[in-house]
């Protein structure tokens, strides 16, 4: 048997580079075919804030030829200074069921890793700095995932700690049952903390979408203070900006909500329509049919999920967290869903963590990036 670790370059590996999971898991009835015009602008760097950041690789591992796994590397200077860090990232792994397939791809983001003297790797993180990708599924394979979150194989959590990799960074998530979930008594008591503590939620305005994410921007600033965040940093308005353009095509607008006291803002939350629904029925293409099978299905959509909440360090303890998320799983329930989910929360969080069980949410999910020195 041939084997062979090559950097992709040519057209032909940026397709075998982002096809290999259509042939990994085309018998797996949970996994959710990603597009493949989204995933051709991320490994172009166009789609991908993360290696737009400093520079970056991706590598095919093959077999007689043909391709069995693939891994992307790179470092993002801008956190390194940020956070005063020497390491660097590996993202987008994929490998069969095969130890050495799978250590000779993490031997070579290593090496790369080591040439430009980083000390430590950590991963798997989101290529675009988001929410899609990050961290490795660990716990409950069962459920199908919702938006952006991880799936993959649970031998690939072997691979990893058999390579001598350790938790970074654990996250979780929680499930809500919206047919059952006591809302209406939830929304007395974040009633009453509305009044207690001098706060109010009010939608996002999608005509004022300028103006909107700078207040989001500048939430983030004040939030991602604390240590527990040291895998993320606050995006520049300008980011902000062109994140938002971007979530408001497929998000309505009583899925952004923001919470105020006074006139200062003080948090907000964020939920989107589970899309994985309607991507299962698209097979990573939305022409020639795949839109019309899109503007079909989402109507159907009933599953949602919150994905960003976000509150200033002074108003966490004052009932803010819950009564965004009250918010959003009210609006959720009127448009029909039966189902939403809360993820993914550091497990470290452990205030979020109460705020999510206290409106009845159920922990059924566990996502963690890891970390490894290199030597």
């Amino acid at each position: 048997m041939t084997r062979e670790i090559r950097e992709v370059k040519t057209e032909k590996e940026k397709k075998d580079f982002i096809m290999l999971p259509f042939e990994l898991y085309k018998n797996d009835p949970h996994w959710v075919p990603p597009l493949i015009s989204e995933m051709k602008r991320i490994i172009n760097g166009s789609g991908s804030l993360l290696f737009q950041s400093g520079p970056y690789a991706l590598f095919n591992a093959y077999e007689n030829g043909k391709v069995v796994g693939r891994i992307a590397v790179g470092i993002d200077e801008k956190m390194n200074r940020l956070r005063n860090k020497t390491e660097g990232y590996i993202t987008l792994f994929e490998s069969i069921n095969s130890k050495e397939v799978a250590f000779s791809l993490l031997d070579t983001a290593q090496n790369w890793l080591k040439e430009r003297n980083m000390t430590k790797m950590v991963g798997p993180v989101s290529p675009t700095n988001g929410d899609d990708y990050r961290g490795m599924l660990v716990e409950n394979f069962e459920d199908p995932p919702v938006i952006y979150t991880t799936y993959n194989p649970p031998y690939y959590v072997d691979f990893f700690k058999e390579y001598g990799f350790e938790p970074e960074h654990t996250f979780v998530a929680f499930k809500y049952d919206l047919k059952r979930l006591p809302l209406d008594e939830s929304i007395r008591v974040i009633e009453y903390a509305k009044k207690r503590y001098n706060f109010y939620t009010r939608k996002a305005d999608y005509s004022k979408i300028p103006d909107e994410a700078r207040i989001l921007q500048k939430i983030l600033e004040r939030s991602l203070i604390p240590l527990e965040y040291d895998y993320l940093i606050p995006p520049t308005e300008e980011e902000m900006l062109t994140l938002a353009k971007d979530l408001v095509k497929f998000i309505p607008a009583e899925f952004v909500q923001l919470a105020f006291s006074g006139e200062s803002p003080v948090g907000f939350a964020v939920a989107m329509p589970d899309y994985n629904q309607v991507l299962k029925r698209l097979n990573g293409r939305l022409f020639p049919l795949g839109w019309l099978k899109f503007l079909w299905y989402k109507n159907k959509i009933n599953r949602g999920r919150v994905f960003l909440l976000f509150v200033i360090p002074e108003f966490q303890s004052k009932g803010v967290p819950a009564a965004l998320f009250i918010e959003l799983l009210r609006y959720a329930r009127e448009k029909g869903y039966v189902f939403a989910e809360g993820s993914t929360i550091n497990i470290n969080n452990t205030k979020m963590c109460r705020e999510a069980e206290g409106v009845g949410g159920v922990l059924y999910k566990k996502f963690v990036i890891f970390k490894k020195e290199i030597v």
